[in-house]
This record gives C-alpha cells, structure tokens and sequence, in this order.
C-alpha cells in the first residue's frame, strides 16, 4: 500500500474475479426479501401485493408514496410469503415483502419485448419509464441544469470487480444507457470514467465509441487510487468542480451514475424489463469459488453465497460491498439489494480485530484524506467533545471514505469519531 496525496493505492485481489471476467447465472433463489418500509431518503412505500398472491417475475409490488424513488419489482415468481418488518444492518426495521420462489420464473409477458421507437422517446417519457422499472428518480436532478453525464465505472476498493465484468460483457448496452440518461436529463456530453489500470475496457468502449460514431460520449482514465468513485472526487477530477457533501451534483451540472445504472436503463428504456437483478462479486478468501454472478434483488447472502461454492472456511466478517466503505453483517439472513455491488467473505488474517491505541501525531491519515481535512485533529477534538473545534478542523466535509483508518498505525476508529463529531 502506497500513500497518495488525495487518495490511497491499495491491493486490489481482484485476479479471481477477473479471469475470466464472465458473469454466471445461477438458478433463481429458493425465496427472496424484498425490503420496502423506507427508501434512503424516509420516503415509504405502498405494497401493491397482500399475502397469499401469485406474483410473476418482474410485476410491481409497491409504489412509493412521494416523489423522489422509484418502484419496486419481483424479482422471482412464486408467492407473497409474508409482507411485515424484517430487520436489516443499515436499513434498520424495514418493511419487506417476502416471496417463495416456484422454480418457473414465469415473468410478466413484456420483458424482452423492444419498445416501440424506443431510441427517440422524449425526456419525460423516459424519465417516467425509468421511475416505473426500478431504475433511477431523475427528477430532482431537474431542479438545476445538467450538462455532462458520468457514468462511474472506478472500482478503487479491493475484491469488487462487478462493473468491470459488466462492462467487459455488455459495452453496447452501457453505451447506449449512457446515451439515454444524457438524452433525458438533456445534458451536452457523457463522460465513462474508468481507472487507468483498466486499459482493455478502455479500449473495448473506445472502439464501440468509434465504431458507432457516438459523439456526445468519451472514455476518461483517471488514475487508481482509492476512493476514487466516491462521486465528488470524481467531479472534481474530471471536470474541475467542487462539490461539497451534501450538495448534489446536478448543483454543479453534473450527473453521476453507476456503470450497473447504466446497463439497467438501457435494458428498461430498450426492453421493458425492471431492476430486479445486478451482477454481484461474491469473493475474498475464504468463498470457494469467488465469481461475478447475477443476483435478484432480494436474495439473501446465505443463498448468494452459494452460488460461488459457499465458503471454504468459515469468515471472521462478512461484507455488503467493500472492505473499506460497506456493511459488516451479523447474519446471513440479509437480502441483497440494488446499490450492492460485492458479498465477500474474509478470514482472521484479513479482518482481524487490532489493539487501539493513543494518537502518535504521524500525520499519515492528513497525507492520505482526499477532501483534504485533518483526521487527526478532528478526532482528537470528538474525544474530548470539542464538537466545535472538530468542526473547524473540515468534520462535516468528511466523506467517510475510511482512508484515515485504514492508514492509522494506532488502529484508532476515526471514521466512528468523525461521525460521532457530526453527529453533535
């Protein structure tokens, strides 16, 4: 591990999930739950389902209830088993529709279908389109004017390698995705953003590029440091703008999206079909088999799992996402859903627990921040409550990357002191 100024280079143990970069689809899972309660932002949900139902693959279970979300799908057919609060590590109490699954994948007859004339719809029609599918809320990026697309396609954490396999597989389909959302939110240019040790994707979608004269969209390469994908670094690396936390991009005329987002607009603009399945690495050491799969929305990681072998060994943490910025989770009875990009299983060596001990003033995590604050001093502020001072020192500007942490000789817990500082 290499400091940087701005950003950490890290191992990225991503060999046994690129090669080969294929994406396997399993059988759909025995049962999956689907969480509804409330969206990120408080917004609930109004199931449209009761207990009891047939349900087929790709119907609407729910609606939200305000503006801003988008609706939810089945992602299996099969019965409503149970609609009722389930509890989830980040979602907390969560309403959640539970649906066992008949092996038949029987699915609602559109999907697949091409839309009619579906490559010169208009920008309300297809921003209506990718709220009812599941994909993506476009209006409040409406609210200030849009001119350049990102589609993110940076994987700067270690293991996950979901969007490269998805972009090595599908570089048309992410193209025109991209074309689409630019074209709905009326933005001038598209811009892919991949890092620069991902030079044959790089080339693969140049040559798409090329080959189809898309001229409103460009490949850029910024360099492999981690958090690079972390959406304000990436404005500001690419385009010279500065957003700050809390502000969203469209405040800088900018729109960022993930590579998975992408390919799910195409597939729901193009082909009717909802978000009701992403690609997914299931890896670290202690998987059997670690692979890039094709899960539904709702299956739960003791049933995911499976589908790379199982575990070797059993783990000393399992993750939602990445080693630096996702969720540890208790249980394997948690459902996967359409923001997670990894399921890893790491061993003692790996995750194992360090002894904390008291600020030693190296000044590595301050080398190592990307938005250029002091952990140091914002932490040391929190311990002794000092919440004013630990907001002089940039404590709301803090992204919660995790970088101080990782680089903390003393094995201090800075993003909880961070947090604990905004917090108050």
């Amino acid at each position: 591990m290499k400091p940087l100024r701005g950003g950490l280079k890290l191992d990225g143990k991503k060999e046994a999930t690129t090669v080969p970069w294929t994406i396997a689809r399993p059988d759909p899972p025995r049962r999956v739950r689907i969480p509804l309660g409330e969206d990120h932002d408080g917004r609930s949900f109004t199931p449209l389902v009761q207990m009891g139902d047939r349900v087929r693959l790709g119907q609407k279970l729910a609606e939200p209830r305000g503006n801003g979300s988008v609706a939810i799908h089945a992602s299996v057919s099969g019965e409503v088993a149970k609609i009722g609060t389930f509890p989830h590590p980040f979602l907390g109490e969560s309403e959640a529709i539970e649906i066992v699954s008949d092996g038949k994948d029987e699915r609602i007859p559109e999907i697949g279908r091409e839309r009619p004339r579906w490559e010169s719809l208009g920008p309300s029609e297809t921003i209506k389109i990718l709220g009812e599918s599941g994909v993506a809320q476009l209006d409040p990026l409406l609210r200030s004017p849009v001119d350049t697309v990102i589609l993110n396609g940076c994987e700067s954490e270690p293991y996950l390698t979901s969007g490269y396999s998805l972009m090595m597989s599908h570089p048309m389909e992410i193209l025109k995705g991209g074309e689409i959302l630019r074209q709905a939110l009326r933005a001038q240019e598209c811009i892919i953003a991949l890092e620069d040790n991902k030079e044959e994707v790089a080339e693969l979608l140049k040559s798409k590029i090329f080959l189809h004269s898309r001229a409103n969209i460009r490949v850029e390469v910024p360099p492999a440091r981690y958090p690079q994908e972390e959406e304000s670094l990436l404005i500001r690396e690419l385009l010279g703008r500065h957003l700050t936390r809390g502000r969203l991009g469209a405040e800088v005329g900018v729109a960022v999206f993930n590579v998975a987002e992408a390919f799910a607009a195409y597939e729901a603009v193009a082909l009717q079909k909802p978000f009701y399945e992403r690609a997914v690495t299931i890896g670290g050491e202690c998987v059997a088999q670690p692979q890039n799969v094709w899960l539904r929305i709702g299956t739960l990681v003791e049933d995911a799992v499976k589908c790379a072998r199982g575990f070797l060994r059993p783990p000393e943490k399992v993750i939602l996402g990445g080693p630096m910025k996702g969720f540890a989770i208790d249980t394997l009875e948690v459902p996967l859903l359409k923001e997670t990009p990894g399921i890893l299983g790491l061993p003692r060596e790996v995750a194992r627990p360090e002894t904390i001990e008291p600020c030693i003033r190296c000044g590595r995590c301050v080398e190592s921040c990307p938005v250029f604050i002091s952990p140091a001093m914002i932490t040391l502020a929190a311990e002794k409550e000092l919440f004013d001072l630990a907001e002089e020192h940039g404590a709301s500007l803090c992204i919660e990357c995790g970088n101080c942490s990782y680089v903390c000789p003393a094995k201090r817990p800075m993003v909880e002191l961070i947090q604990y500082a905004n917090a108050h």
